[in-house]
């Protein structure tokens, strides 16, 4: 999908601006003397703010991505819209830099960063096999690059201080004004920040070493040292040399001289997409509304003097009076309709330019890079010319700086500034999380760490085969291989992490009948519950599991609930007073309740003997399985029906003790849960894992669903709550019904629902925080950790 805006008059409203009494060219004031003269700020503020000179002063934010290429038309347009009002919103004064940088990363480097050290634990052959895979699946893609964004805010104050209020201001506006652009962040740099930005641009591959701490302005430090290059050649006309250590780095910077009549949201995002070292700047310095009224009004007059002069001449050369030239008549309608915009529509104009910095550490790949570049912005039909006599000035309008002091300029209407959207492709690289494969689009590595979303909580969706298994075993291997301090857990109703668990050392718990492994329904974690006492919350857990158990369908009466109550308080009290290690089995709550005067407790023992002493007592054992290694799967496959809905809150209450006592040692909890849906099918068990759910992030508990099941589960309005607040989704293949049903609830675009419809196993689309990214993570199948991971009949190691 293409938007295009109309430029409004953009060539018959205004010409380019010439000097002005040369105060514009301030870098011509002074001849320069060093490298940092040419530098165009005087001073970097503690605060982030920049003294550029003249009573000029910038802030800069950090300005994130969102899915402005896969979204629907309608949400494209939407997004424009919304871009538009917040140029609007610039106040009087304020001028506006929106910088795109794209930096070549090392695909090595980026590999390295990825794959796994080998540590002598056992371990090391799947490491091994990871980091072929990983090789395997970044070697298919293109250069690797990462694109950031900024805003730059600039004004003119005398004073400094109401500068920076002003600023502040300003930059706390647009963080909530952006968050409305499809929920786009935006954050204020500070001072080392800014810097860093600056210094990655400047002194590429040297350590960036600046220390606020240590940084002191009044004895005579300069934090143009921690950036500026160590030399910088202006000899050549049309390009500059950057040194810095023993690199030399070329740049090259170019203007976007024409504009065609139609504006496209395509010209950003063609340059953005050039695997280079490239940085797009657009400065916007709005014009008030007065201003641009007496522009407009201005150029009108003059075109009807022009049309009066034409008429004149019709009349002596016997031609019908209101004739015109097309060009004279289009633009005099052009320009009434832009005056009608600026009166009605809530149109500004804009003053404007576009700067492309392009730069190579080798003057053959420069040219190159500058020939893609020209053939990018002639494919939108606009014009890009190399600034010649003009280079240092354009590196500085480059830098997120808010430093433009270029001669030259063209108008726009907001609308034409807004359709020059800095959004592109998402890209999701997080240092530290999982590696789910490459950028279907990009090809760039999608790397996720849950742990910086507001919560952890996710969702593994996809039909049978489709590889949603895989990756969640993928992120159980990454996870427990690189988070030594973690502990991982696995509810398995259909055995298909046991191969896993025995290649990773874990321990696997049969829980059912006939098992000889045991875990106690009446455990308790006794470590602080800031929540409450201990002793209240477990109790109040085993009401809701004995409801489910004896209650009927129902649950127990009030009486009986008031009886069960006070005896669980009685045991886990003489369990605390007496700091006993033998904890309460089910036994000794059906003995408490016979000893009872009331008639209600007799029957409520009647009614648990069969799980405390009969056939079906297989939860009234001491716990004897390792429940304490780090990574533990319950394997639930041979729970009858019977002990079905108690046996999963057994289990579920099991991992909720381990998560208190992780907590208190400051331990993250990793839950797998494969079958999902299965919770929600009985009322006691969904509700008592919905409130685990409500409690994970506070609890350092991250939980994944895994399911094939969407319709299913979309029916428990809790379990569809769940799955549109979850901050992680893996969207692999879905039946065509559910990929319906997950693009309404989600809001996902015809564009986004392509790539997990229809698509190999093992592709599809990631979601962590607000971004949205397509992905590849095939698995070759003569990997080693493809046989581990797999659940194909014949294929899998279980």
């Amino acid at each position: 999908m293409r938007n295009r805006t109309k430029k409004s008059g953009i060539a018959d409203v205004a010409k380019p601006d010439r000097p002005r009494n040369g105060k514009k060219r301030q870098t011509e004031a002074r001849a320069p003397r060093t490298a940092k003269d040419l530098i165009a700020y005087d001073a970097m503020l503690p605060n982030g703010i920049a003294y550029l000179g003249g009573n000029r002063y910038s802030a800069t934010m950090s300005l994130g991505d969102i899915n402005y290429a896969i979204a629907t038309q309608e949400q494209q347009m939407d997004i424009v819209n919304r871009w538009g009002r917040f140029l609007n919103s610039l106040s009087d004064g304020m001028s506006l830099e929106i910088t795109v940088v794209t930096r070549t990363l090392d695909p090595a480097e980026v590999t390295r960063s990825i794959t796994m050290h080998e540590r002598g634990d056992g371990f090391d052959p799947l490491r091994v096999d990871f980091n072929r895979n990983v090789r395997e699946l970044m070697s298919g893609g293109t250069t690797c690059s990462m694109t950031d964004k900024y805003l730059t805010f600039t004004l003119e104050d005398t004073d400094r201080q109401h500068a920076c209020m002003l600023l502040n201001r300003a930059t706390l506006a647009a963080t909530s004004q952006l968050r409305s652009v499809n929920g786009c962040e935006a954050r204020k740099l500070g001072r080392r920040e800014r810097l860093r930005v600056l210094h990655s641009m400047l002194r590429r591959g040297t350590r960036f070493s600046f220390d606020d701490d240590a940084f002191d302005a009044s004895r005579g430090m300069d934090t143009k040292d921690y950036i500026t290059p160590h030399a910088i050649d202006v000899h050549d006309r049309r390009q500059l040399r950057l040194d810095a250590g023993d690199a030399s780095v070329w740049h090259r910077t170019l203007w976007i001289c024409d504009f065609p009549d139609y504006l496209s949201d395509q010209l950003l995002a063609g340059l953005t997409d050039i695997k280079a070292d490239i940085t797009v700047s657009v400065h916007l310095r709005p014009r008030n509304k007065a201003e641009g009224l007496k522009l407009v009004n201005t150029k009108i007059a003059e075109m009807e003097m022009q049309a009066a002069d034409e008429r004149a001449k019709n009349v002596k050369r016997h031609q019908p009076e209101d004739y015109l030239p097309h060009d004279l008549a289009e633009s005099m309608d052009e320009a009434a309709d832009l005056r009608d915009d600026l009166k009605h529509n809530g149109e500004r104009l804009i003053d404007s330019i576009i700067v492309v910095d392009v730069s190579s550490p080798s003057q053959e790949r420069l040219d190159q890079l500058v020939q893609d570049v020209v053939a990018v912005v002639d494919a939108q039909s606009c014009v890009a010319e190399t600034m010649t006599y003009m280079q240092v000035d354009g590196l500085n309008a480059a830098l997120p700086l808010g430093v433009n002091t270029l001669p030259m300029s063209r108008t726009l209407t907001t609308s034409g500034a807004a359709i020059l959207i800095p959004f592109t492709t998402q890209e999701l690289f997080q240092p530290g999380g999982v590696f789910h494969g490459v950028n279907a689009r990009s090809g760039n590595a999608v790397v996720v760490d849950r742990t910086r979303n507001i919560n952890g909580n996710g969702f593994n969706l996809g039909t049978s085969g489709s590889g949603k298994s895989q990756a969640a075993k993928n992120e159980i291997l990454q996870t427990l291989l690189t988070r030594p301090q973690d502990d991982l857990i696995v509810i398995d109703p259909e055995r298909e992490f046991a191969a896993l668990c025995r290649a990773l050392g874990g321990e696997r718990l049969l829980i059912g009948e006939a098992s000889g492994q045991h875990i106690n329904a009446m455990d308790i974690a006794f470590e602080d519950d800031e929540e409450g006492d201990p002793i209240r919350s477990k109790c109040s857990g085993m009401l809701n599991m004995l409801d489910a158990l004896i209650g009927g369908g129902s649950g127990m009466d009030t009486v009986t609930r008031a009886l069960v109550d006070r005896c669980l308080m009685n045991l886990y009290q003489r369990l605390r007073d007496h700091r006993s290690d033998r904890m309460p089995t089910l036994l000794d709550l059906q003995q408490e309740l016979a000893g009872m005067p009331e008639d209600a407790a007799k029957q409520a023992a009647q009614a648990l003997e069969i799980y405390a002493t009969g056939s079906l007592n297989a939860f009234s054992h001491p716990t004897n399985a390792d429940v304490d290694n780090r990574f533990v799967v319950y394997d639930v496959m041979e729970l009858g029906a019977e002990l079905k809905t108690f046996g999963m809150m057994v289990v579920l209450d099991q991992i909720w003790n381990r998560v208190v006592c992780n907590r208190a040692s400051g331990r993250r909890t990793w839950l797998w849960v494969d079958e999902f849906h299965m919770l929600f099918s009985n009322r006691f068990a969904a509700e008592y894992f919905l409130r685990m759910y409500k409690r994970a992030r506070k609890w350092g508990l991250s939980i994944t669903g895994i399911t094939q099941n969407i319709e299913e589960l979309l029916l428990n309005n809790d379990a569809r709550l769940m799955l549109a607040n979850s901050d992680f989704l893996l969207l692999m293949n879905q039946q065509p019904t559910d990929a319906d049903t997950l693009c309404d609830l989600l809001n996902l675009s015809g564009e986004q629902r392509e790539y997990f419809t229809g698509v190999e196993p093992g592709q599809g689309m990631v979601k962590s925080g607000g971004a949205y990214i397509p992905f590849n993570g095939r698995i070759p199948e003569s990997s080693e950790l493809y046989r581990l991971f797999t659940t194909k009949f014949g294929e899998s190691n279980a």
